[in-house]
């Protein structure tokens, strides 16, 4: 209870965001449907499918992720914007609830509010301590075109583990085909999600192999299917035409370095509050897992196996661009990190207490609900108080999302933002106004967790002349 109430201030100040940059740009024709047909959703539709067309022969193939950003809320009006984080955080919510259900219930019938604590513990930590908030949970463009493919990977890993686990032929052959029709949603989203899914699935073929099953070996095929209609599209042709790409040898040097600098960065304060917290639950998880199990028996693999996830996430980025990439990008390599720490900590825990038999005493694992209680707000509180950390200049947060929050909305930055875009919406949607002229934001209307970016003076470098359908957009220079 005390974590949802830490999480008001998230959605509090989600009401005063906005559309800003590419939300205009993916957006213009549903818009103009909204305008003129109102929410006829066959209608709307079906132009976001246009959408999806057009950006996938001009721009990207990203097959799936146009569709999204073409539906995004501030299409109905700018204040229904605010839907966006709520969409992003039940999305990380359905994605580990699914991932903890198939890794904890599985091997402990019954233990539902066990799922259901590791659920909101894993969604509070990623909300609060996420490296980049404006791109993961308020910049509907930029956490649109990440975290619902990730949570699709992460709905993958829990079938493939039902797979794994399963006897009942009929059951694995249904739920290799939802694998199947998971890793073709995924093949139309970011070209990184689609490599950490990859990864995840030659892992999966390896084990299953030790079983002398091939289950994952469809979905893996499916996977490069839609990675290869993905790259080969006449859009993905003309944006890496763009790009100034770095050779093969320095960007694995290069991956390298950032993922090592990374994992140590983030290996902080927050990290250690949240293992903790997570202790119980890993410590009866762990009770079933047979000692002669790999992982436990060598826990150093988890970790290892950790570290190749994040490097091969950072290293697509670095060949292509030439650096780690975006921080909505270094958002789900901190999220699939923070996987890995769960994994690796609870292999840690039973190499301990089930090879070693060891005899330590954890703390959460045997004290009365009062001092567990008072410890545990006191972990929470600290995960609070801390924001997240990147190894991208500029990234750093000042507090987590929910001090962060609170201190924006005490100084008025929010409000003052929402004025600022309703006022500038108003003119723009005004039939009379022809060639508007809008003005910049000032300094003190540029929130840390609302504001991605501005207009620039001189023309329209957002789309808001289409997306509004004016003659001209004009931004005219500060005072």
């Amino acid at each position: 209870m005390g974590m949802l109430v830490l999480m008001i201030p998230v959605f509090v100040i989600a009401m005063y965001n906005r559309p800003s940059a590419d939300d205009y740009v993916y957006a213009a024709q549903t818009y103009g449907v909204v305008q003129q047909s109102g929410a006829d959703w066959p209608k709307l539709l079906q132009t976001a499918l246009d959408t999806d067309l057009y950006f996938y022969n001009n721009w990207q193939g990203l097959y799936i992720s146009a569709f999204l950003l073409a539906l995004q809320p501030g299409i109905f009006d700018g204040r229904w914007y605010a839907v966006t984080t709520f969409i992003i955080v039940l999305l990380i919510f359905a994605g580990v609830f699914a991932l903890s259900s198939a890794l904890i219930r599985r091997s402990h019938a019954g233990r539902g509010r066990t799922v259901l604590f590791a659920s909101l513990l894993f969604t509070f930590a990623v909300v609060q301590g996420m490296p980049n908030q404006v791109e993961g949970l308020y910049w509907y463009n930029g956490a649109m075109n990440y975290i619902p493919f990730f949570v699709l990977a992460m709905f993958l890993v829990s079938l493939l583990a039902r797979v794994y686990t399963g006897t009942n032929p009929g059951k694995k052959a249904g739920q290799t085909i939802l694998c199947c029709v998971l890793c073709a949603l995924i093949g139309g989203g970011h070209h990184v999600v689609i490599l950490l899914t990859l990864m995840v699935l030659v892992l999966a073929v390896v084990l299953f192999a030790g079983k002398r099953s091939a289950w994952p070996v469809a979905p893996s095929i499916i996977c490069l299917a839609g990675l290869y209609l993905n790259m080969t599209s006449p859009g993905t042709q003309v944006r890496m035409s763009g790009f100034s790409s770095a050779s093969l040898p320095e960007a694995i040097v290069k991956s390298f370095i950032l993922a090592a600098l990374s994992i140590v960065r983030w290996l902080d304060l927050p990290l250690v509050c949240f293992l903790l917290l997570f202790t119980p639950v890993l410590w009866q998880a762990i009770q079933d897992i047979p000692p002669e199990t790999v992982a436990i028996r060598h826990p150093w693999l988890p970790a290892a196996g950790t570290f190749v996830l994040v490097w091969g996430m950072i290293w697509l980025p670095s060949y292509t661009m030439g650096g780690i990439g975006p921080g909505r990008l270094i958002n789900v390599v901190w999220i699939t990190f923070l996987i890995g720490a769960l994994v690796s900590w609870a292999c840690l825990l039973g190499w301990f207490f089930r090879v070693k038999k060891a005899r330590l005493n954890f703390p959460g694992l045997r004290m009365n609900f009062r001092k567990g209680l008072l410890i545990g707000t006191a972990l929470v509180l600290c995960i609070v108080c801390i924001g997240g950390h990147t190894v991208k200049e500029g990234l750093d947060n000042r507090f987590a999302t929910s001090l962060e929050a609170v201190w924006e909305l005490v100084n008025g930055t929010p409000q003052a933002y929402a004025a600022a875009l309703d006022e500038r919406e108003a003119i723009l949607e005004d039939p009379s106004v022809t060639d508007a002229v809008i003005r910049p934001l000032t300094e003190d209307e540029k929130p840390a967790l609302l504001y991605f970016t501005d207009v620039q003076p001189g023309p329209d470098n957002w789309g808001l002349t289409e997306y509004y359908g004016k003659n001209s957009v004009q931004i005219q220079q500060p005072e």
